[in-house]
Formats: structure tokens, sequence, C-alpha cells
């Protein structure tokens, strides 16, 4: 599985629990690593797709996380 499909899917299951935020982010942070691609992807795949509350969450969590991650 690509690192996107698990960012994505981290993000989805994080934002279907409702998880807090900072702590949301964190996770997808440490799930990606230094791969900002994988959450450009991942954001990408999602925005693709016809969503409902929890897509939109996610999408917003890795928006945070592109947002916060520290790049090189």
């Amino acid at each position: 599985m690509a690192t996107s499909d698990e960012v994505r899917n981290t993000a989805m299951e994080l934002a279907e629990r409702g998880e807090e935020t900072d702590a949301a982010v964190r996770e997808v942070l440490s799930c990606c690593g230094d791969h900002r691609v994988s959450l450009v992807r991942a954001r990408q795949s999602l925005e693709d797709e016809e969503g409902d509350g929890a897509t939109s969450r996610a999408i917003e969590l890795l928006e945070l996380a592109l947002e916060r991650g520290t790049w090189a």
C-alpha cells in the first residue's frame, strides 16, 4: 500500500472517530513521515470523491497537517 493510501485511511479513521484536532494532526503527520507529497495525494483522492461530513473533516485534517509540517 502506498504511503498516500495509508495517510488517507488514517485521516478518514480519525475523522470518523471524531478525534480531537491536535491529536489527529499529529497522528497524520506521524503516518506520512516527511513525505509531504503523500499528504497532497491523500487530500486529492478525498477531494475527488463525493463525501460526507467525515470526508470533509479528513480533508481538513490533511490541510492542517500540510500547514503544520516541517518541510525541507
